[in-house]
């Protein structure tokens, strides 16, 4: 006969004694069950005993967590945890050195445990334990264990940390600042000061008065990777207690400290694996550099303010000075004005007044701060980049001006500026710690990558809209946002002909009328030709993924790379080959996986030792038509959202070099 539901058979133990096996009536009060076990081993006062757990963390059984009893536990017979707890917290204020340590060693044993704490905190535990750090008689074991017990103490959140003490604080701080210290005593002072700066503001402007920037240097950079990671927790809590002037200037002065250097080499590119605890700071201090920005994002352009005026005939000069100095000669005030207002259209603002396109927040005055980075660092991409479009007169000229608003605006969005730091997030890319102006500069080859994909596209300003991939496209990030994981991006089959269609409207229809009597590839096809998809890389680390080997077409093409072969499935295949690239692969969009020796090569401009290491991709994927939603993968963005049919596809790469870096022509 099967026993009831609510009885579970376990063991109990105490030493010196022979174990007990019983059957526990989880209906029965807990007392009742204590007494029959203290009797059947002959122990009088049952009330002085307690049950716990024999493994893990020992807690104690209580009438509420004594659902977590399962069939098979092992339980043991100790002391009641108010008579354990006075009996530890008298072994501290013993004069014997050896017993204070076996009193610290079993309460931080204990102090897991809820039940127990309560006892210990009741009886002014904690003040006992801050008389001991206070003191500082003892540097070694006997400290850490202290400061060890106090913050298992405190963890539990029965006392708040606003009510530490002054001089108890300093003390800590003391012991953080202390060249020779004991290994094991610097961490946990760390963390207990991290602690404090995140939950007590008044305490915190202590620890930030206390505590130099340059002693937290210090300790980043040791070999020890627990004093490591707990000096850059105490860095990132010190920085997100202060107002964004305070935390502009120590982010100032900790790259002039070759900080980032610093963290991108020793820490990001150590030989030891990086930690989740390492790897959630790291996340926080790219939000907080990061949130730099997000002043000059909410700014709208001020139309009066006479330094963003000339910052925007700067932007305008860079681009057409030698023309508007030919051009404008001679000419009447009003003949200069008109001439202005051409050039900052031709230039891709919507107006001949550009403050009306700047006035949009986000992104404010960061797509100036952008546009003027990339016209004084890469002058030669810049002019090439706005005169090509501005000569144009096919309607498929790429509008600078707007493409950089957008282009910052969706950057704004995948990287989350002016959002509030996760608490448990991990992802960080390493290329904001592996140069300056990484921001701008992630603009810079975003903009030229948009600009060669427009081109290739053949997109037109009536398709300016649609080439956007952005968070909460449908069939994109969604609501999950950029930072979902894979299965929240992938759609789950391509869409179909006429999905398409009504999705692209009559350009696409047409394009596949004209698959259908031999001509390009329609929106429902896909080309047989792999080729490099520049993709805006993730915050590492993220797993490598499958690449797609084979995919469907509709008619074989020539494939500049290697012609296609036609495969037992009837499919055609077109195979990359050379090494791993450095960093992630996007997810398959449809079709098997490479082997190892198969997978594609990263091109050229992508293999140097800045953008590749800093978190730059390339994957080769197959040229399809298909909606900008289904090109955007867990932390990336595809800047190529509207595919050229497969003719132009195949002309516009030609097989040329690919650039060196983002200021060189194509």
């Amino acid at each position: 006969m099967a026993p009831p539901r609510n009885v579970v058979k376990i063991a109990v133990q105490m030493p010196d004694a022979i174990p007990q096996l019983i059957q526990l009536d989880q209906a029965k009060p807990l007392a009742a069950v204590l007494k029959e076990v203290c009797d059947a081993w002959s122990l009088v006062h049952s009330e002085r005993y307690a049950l716990q757990f024999a493994d893990g963390h020992r807690s104690y059984i209580t009438e509420n967590n004594r659902t977590e009893i399962k069939n098979g536990s092992i339980l043991c017979l100790s002391t009641a945890p108010d008579l354990e707890a006075e009996r530890l917290l008298g072994g501290l204020q013993s004069g014997s050195r050896e017993r204070r340590r076996e009193a610290l060693q079993h309460l931080v044993l204990l102090a897991p445990d809820v039940t127990f704490a309560q006892e210990v905190i009741s009886r002014d535990g904690l003040q006992r334990l801050g008389t001991i750090v206070e003191d500082g008689d003892d540097l070694g074991e006997v400290l850490t264990l202290a400061l060890r017990a106090f913050l298992e103490l405190m963890e539990h959140g029965m006392v708040s940390w606003e009510t530490l003490s002054i001089p108890f604080v300093r003390k800590v701080v003391c012991y953080v600042n202390m060249n020779l210290m004991d290994a094991s005593v610097q961490p946990l002072a760390l963390r207990l000061l991290e602690s404090v700066t995140l939950s007590s503001p008044a305490l915190g402007q202590l620890v930030k008065s206390e505590v130099p920037l340059d002693r937290l240097l210090v300790h980043l950079q040791v070999m020890n990777q627990q004093l490591q990671t707990k000096a850059m927790a105490l860095l990132t809590a010190l920085l997100q207690g202060a107002n964004p002037a305070e935390r502009k200037h120590m982010l100032g002065y900790l790259w002039q400290r070759n900080l980032r250097q610093f963290i991108y080499k020793n820490i990001i590119h150590s030989a030891t694996p990086l930690g989740d605890e390492m790897a959630h700071h790291l996340y926080v201090l790219q939000a907080l550099m990061l949130g730099l920005l997000e002043p000059r994002m909410r700014t709208p352009l001020d139309p009066y303010s006479q330094e963003q005026r000339e910052q925007l005939q700067a932007l305008r000069q860079a681009a057409f000075e030698s023309e508007g100095e030919s051009l404008g000669t001679g000419l009447s005030a009003d003949r200069r004005r008109s001439l202005c207002a051409r050039e900052f259209r031709k230039l891709g603002f919507s107006n001949s007044n550009p403050a009306q396109d700047l006035e949009r927040v986000p992104p404010g005055l960061l797509a100036l701060d952008n546009m003027l980075y990339f016209s004084r660092h890469a002058p030669s991409a810049y002019s090439r980049l706005v005169l090509e479009n501005s000569s144009r007169e096919d309607k498929h000229e790429c509008p600078f001006a707007r493409s950089s608003i957008q282009l910052t605006v969706l950057l704004c969005e995948l990287l989350r500026i002016g959002e509030p730091c996760s608490e448990t997030a991990q992802d960080f890319s390493p290329m904001f710690f592996g140069q300056d102006q990484s921001f701008h500069e992630l603009f810079c080859v975003s903009i030229q990558l948009l600009n060669k994909t427009w081109k290739e596209m053949r997109a037109t300003q009536e398709d300016f809209d649609k080439n956007w991939v952005a968070p909460g496209h449908a069939g994109g990030a969604g609501a999950a946002g950029p930072y979902a994981g894979p299965e929240a991006q992938l759609p789950g089959a391509f869409p179909n002909q006429g999905e398409c269609a009504s999705l692209w409207g009559g350009a696409a229809a047409e394009a596949d009328r004209a698959a259908a009597s031999g001509g390009h590839a329609g929106p429902s096809h896909t080309v047989s030709c792999w080729e490099w998809v520049p993709v805006l890389a993730p915050p590492a680390p993220v797993p490598h993924g499958p690449c797609p080997r084979s995919v469907p077409v509709s008619k074989p093409s020539p494939c500049p790379l290697r012609p296609p072969t036609q495969g037992a499935t009837g499919k055609a295949e077109a195979r990359a080959h050379g090494p791993d690239p450095p960093a992630a692969f996007a997810p398959p969009l449809r079709g098997d996986t490479l082997p190892q020796n198969q997978q594609p090569e990263a091109p050229g401009w992508l293999n140097g030792q800045g953008l590749a290491e800093s978190g730059w991709v390339g994957i080769r994927a197959p040229r399809v038509i298909l909606p900008s939603s289904l090109f955007a993968h867990r932390q990336a963005v595809v800047l190529l959202p509207v595919p050229q049919p497969q003719g132009a596809a195949v002309r516009g790469r030609g097989g040329g070099r690919q650039p060196t870096h983002p200021g060189e022509p194509a």
